[in-house]
């Protein structure tokens, strides 16, 4: 017997199996809003329920956890022996996005978990899960959510992008598993329980890896708002396209029937590609209570119910949020479904127009007059208690003549380049752009290489045998880019076929690109556009980094095409967590002396100039080769005289992984050196010897009065080097968030 339960706007249904020989097994799914808890009583009692031994909650939704957490509130309730639910930790790691709505979602369902008891086995389960009755005759499958969007939401560091669409993007699940790092994984043990298919709580890391957060939540909701998302419901795609979806199979004598509980599933792109000829159910609860079921971002009413095509359709709703839609009744029953719903109709329409968007108002169902909706399925056949509200295929005796005709859009997942296809030619080339970075890296290289144009991927594509990739390949890395798997130059308006592409940094590399910035004790960059702001982060953005963006290619064999958007906003995101930064901003009467800088940031480990100038004055030394610091040093000196044709200055090779020269497309004197003749310049000394000190103190203030000045001591120049670096008027205005372990 399967009966949904007259809740109102929401699900609760029940399963009650009754062998041949043994006890029964009682299963319900879900518990409705809070009215639910007297009506799941109700009914367990009219069926002589002893026990629950299977509880289900499908999601965090009010509609679904409320009457079943009322219900285990009971002290008279009937004991639970094993209970799944939705897992908590995937969606409080990123709590702080929330609205209050979601948060009041998760915090109940935690409250149900504990008021479960310790008696219950408690688990969170994931695709692949299941259950079985003592006697064998009914099993339960776990269909959704999938392992790998789980893992992605526990632990990735890109589940962000999860809750910006509508409905959930699910089409990278269709991808082949990327490839194991050789890294020590420290969730190694929670990537295998959830492989095993159900998750314990015990089983759970006290610490899970925070997410990033690039922005405000109020940012996140209106980027989802311009997507069609209202604030208050922000984040609740997620939930309800992680609903756990359950394939039921009874074993009745010879016959086998399936029964398919959906949750609030909305899309449906991994269910139907993982089962693409169906999965043969006879009885289907109407996912979502009737709303939108889409494939990939597209509605498909059509699609969804053509792939389900169920004898009998369960739907529980009394027009709250405009549900059920009048196209979901419509769509199933086209595919032959008869419908069943709570809601009563009390209107037939015999003509004329029917364009309500929900099928409640449409047929003016009557919602006080609810009722549960009752199926007993044999191996003779199904029988309701009710009246559908809508019959579909009969089974008995038919018209003589019946012509049906619909024309049905072809599914996105049915078109020539199908979804499940896409995303193997997506796997195919992020493949080959990974292979092609290694082959790159074991050979002598430059830093001016290019990336991969277009053409190239068409002709490893037709090398592949993959001619339908060759011809569609723009349109595959434009997905690819959406995705964040490659990284895809821009169209330009008259050409396309001269676009680039190229393979975006994983975890590891992001990891390298972390130890490389990580390596410069002081990072110098020189902002030439006096309009571009004053805040931090828009002037690291409005730096010149060429000189960076050469290093790095040739270091990590990045190109530097890619390095202004992609890479540099990930270091910029690094560094602003784990360094100071001090800033300079000159005066229009001061750049005279600044080859056009009109402000200097210095990024640094530690608190305080003065500590940073000692600790980079004897790292400096520990490197040698004082001529070539001499030399720079003297000719920046000299360039403060000179108004017209400066001296070309020569940054010293050694101190290629130490400091980051200022640059605006040539070398630049450090900061301690940009000051107006006749002034002194403010230096950071106070860590330095007391000898060195005021000798450097000396030649800098005769730099800034003299036209001729005193040459510093060649001996002096590793620590004079480290004061005019973090000299001359760098104030401090935002100190490390974290510190470098």
């Amino acid at each position: 017997m399967v009966e949904l339960i007259n809740v109102g706007h929401g699900d609760s249904l029940l399963l009650h199996w009754i062998p041949e020989e043994g006890n029964p097994s009682t299963i319900l799914i879900d518990g409705g809003p809070l009215a639910g808890e007297g009506r799941i009583r109700e009914t367990l009692n009219r069926v002589g329920a002893t026990g629950i031994d299977l509880a289900v909650l499908s999601h965090c939704d009010a509609d679904h956890v409320d009457g079943l957490l009322a219900y285990a509130k009971l002290a008279d309730r009937l004991p639970i022996h094993r209970y799944w639910g939705p897992c908590l930790p995937a969606f409080r790691r990123h709590g702080w996005l929330f609205p209050a709505r979601i948060e009041r979602g998760l915090d109940q369902t935690k409250v149900l978990q504990e008021a479960i008891g310790a008696d219950c086995a408690i688990s969170w389960p994931v695709e692949g899960a299941g259950w079985t009755s003592p006697d064998g005759g009914l099993s339960i499958k776990v269909l959704s959510p999938a392992a790998r969007l789980i893992e992605r939401l526990l632990l990735g560091e890109d589940s962000l992008s999860l809750f910006l669409e509508h409905p959930t993007p699910l089409g990278w699940l269709l991808a082949g598993d990327s490839e194991d790092s050789l890294i020590e994984d420290p969730f190694a043990e929670l990537r295998f329980a959830i492989s095993t298919g159900e998750i314990g709580p015990d089983q759970m890391p006290a610490d899970l890896p925070p997410t990033p957060r690039p922005s405000t939540p109020e940012e996140f909701a209106r980027q989802a708002a311009e997507k069609g998302v209202e604030p208050e419901f922000f984040g609740n795609s997620v939930l309800n396209d992680t609903s756990i979806v359950l394939l039921v199979e009874v074993r009745l004598g010879v016959v086998r029937r399936r029964l398919l509980f959906t949750g609030d599933l909305e899309n449906f792109t991994y269910l139907m590609a993982r089962h693409p000829v169906g999965l043969g159910c006879e009885v289907v609860k109407a996912p979502h209570h009737g709303s939108y079921s889409f494939v990939d971002r597209d509605s498909a009413y059509d699609a969804v119910w053509q792939w389900l095509r169920p004898r009998a359709v369960l739907v529980s709703a009394n027009g709250k949020h405009g549900l059920p839609r009048s196209d979901f009744r419509d769509a199933a029953l086209r595919y032959g479904a008869t419908l069943f719903c709570t809601s009563r109709r009390s209107r037939e329409i015999v003509s004329g127009p029917t364009l309500e968007p929900c099928c409640n108002v449409q047929y003016a169902c009557r919602n006080n007059a609810q009722a549960p909706v009752s199926l007993s399925i044999t191996s003779a056949g199904i029988v309701s208690d009710g009246i559908a509200c809508s019959r579909g295929n009969l089974s008995s005796a038919m018209p003589v003549i019946e012509i049906r005709q619909h024309v049905v859009e072809p599914s996105p997942i049915l078109t020539t380049l199908a979804e499940n296809e896409m995303r193997k030619h997506i796997e195919w080339a992020v493949k080959w752009l990974r292979m092609t970075l290694g082959d790159r890296r074991a050979r002598p290289t430059r830093s001016d290489f290019a990336p991969i144009p277009l053409d190239v991927m068409r002709q490893a594509a037709v090398a592949a045998n993959r001619l339908a990739a060759a011809s569609e390949m723009e349109g595959i890395l434009e997905r690819a880019s959406r995705e964040g798997k490659v990284w895809l130059s821009r169209s330009s308006r008259f050409r396309h076929d001269d676009r680039q592409t190229w393979i975006m940094p994983d975890s590891n590399d992001r990891t390298d690109l972390r130890a490389w910035i990580d390596e410069y004790l002081v990072v110098q960059l020189a902002v030439e556009d006096a309009s571009s702001g004053s805040a931090v982060e828009e002037l690291l953005y409005a730096a010149n980094t060429s000189w960076l963006a050469d290093r790095l290619a040739k270091s990590l064999l990045f190109p530097r095409a890619m390095f202004k958007d992609i890479l540099w906003p990930m270091i910029v995101d690094h560094l602003m967590r784990t360094r100071t930064i001090a800033v300079r901003t000159f005066a229009d009467a001061d750049t005279e002396n600044t080859y056009g800088a009109t402000t200097i940031l210095a990024l640094f480990h530690g608190d305080s100039l003065d500590e940073m100038t000692g600790t980079l004055a004897k790292s400096i030394e520990a490197l040698g080769n004082n001529e070539k610091l001499h030399s720079y040093l003297e000719w920046s000196a000299r360039a403060l005289r000179v108004y017209h044709h400066k001296p070309s200055l020569e940054w010293p090779e050694v101190l290629n992984r130490l400091v980051t020269p200022l640059w605006l497309g040539k070398v630049l004197p450090p900061s301690g050196l940009m000051m107006r003749r006749g002034h002194s310049t403010e230096l950071h000394v106070d860590d330095l010897k007391e000898l060195e000190r005021a000798a450097i103190e000396e030649w800098i203030s005769d730099v800034g009065s003299s036209w001729t000045h005193k040459e510093l001591p060649i001996e002096l120049a590793p620590a004079a080097l480290a004061a005019t670096v973090l000299g001359g008027g760098l104030d401090i205005i935002r100190k490390a968030r974290t510190r470098r372990l």
